[in-house]
C-alpha cells in the first residue's frame, strides 16, 4: 500500500467517527448564541464527540439533548430554536437546526445583503481549500516515485 493511500485511509477513519450539529439561520449570517454565549455566525458547525457533549442531558429514551440556540441578524431581528435538540442517533450522526428570521421584522434587505456577503466568503474559503487539497495530493503523490503524474496515474509525459 502506498503512503498516500495509508494517510487517506487513516484520515477517513478519524473523520468518519465524528458527527456534527449544524445551526443554520435563514437567511444565513446571523450571530448564533446558546445559553447567552456567542458561538459564531451561521452556518455554524459544531463537531460532536463525547467530550464536546459532556454537558448535554440525556432524556429517558436515551437521546442526548443539545441546548437551544438563538439567532440575531444584522437588522436586529431575533429568533430561537426549540429549547433542546434531541440527538437520538448518537454522536457519530449529523444533525441540523434551522432558525428562520421572523417575516414581520424590519430590515430584511440588510439581512439579505449580509447573507450574500457570507455566501461569497464561504465560496472563497471552499475554493482556497480545494486548491490546498490539490496541492497536498500532488505533494503526496510526488513521494510515490519519479515519473508519475497527478494522483499516481501514468507518466507526466514530458
Amino acid at each position: 500500500m502506498k503512503i498516500g493511500s495509508s494517510i487517506i485511509l487513516i484520515s477517513w477513519l478519524l473523520v468518519g467517527c465524528a458527527g456534527s450539529l449544524t445551526v443554520n439561520s435563514i437567511p444565513q449570517g446571523a450571530l448564533i448564541t446558546s445559553n447567552k454565549q456567542a458561538l459564531g455566525q451561521a452556518p455554524l458547525v459544531i463537531e460532536l464527540s463525547k467530550d464536546s457533549a459532556k454537558g448535554f442531558p440525556q432524556a429517558a429514551n436515551g437521546c442526548y439533548l443539545a441546548p437551544g440556540f438563538s439567532a440575531q441578524w444584522a437588522s436586529g431581528a431575533e429568533a430561537s430554536s426549540p429549547e433542546s435538540t434531541p440527538l437520538c442517533n448518537g454522536f457519530d450522526s449529523d444533525y441540523t437546526v434551522n432558525i428562520s428570521r421572523p417575516s414581520n421584522a424590519p430590515g430584511l434587505d440588510k439581512d439579505l445583503k449580509v447573507a450574500n456577503e457570507r455566501e461569497n466568503v464561504l465560496a472563497q474559503q471552499a475554493q482556497a481549500q480545494a486548491i490546498n487539497n490539490v496541492a497536498d495530493a500532488i505533494q503526496l503523490n510526488s513521494m510515490s516515485g519519479p515519473g508519475y503524474g497527478p494522483y499516481g496515474y501514468g507518466p507526466w509525459g514530458y
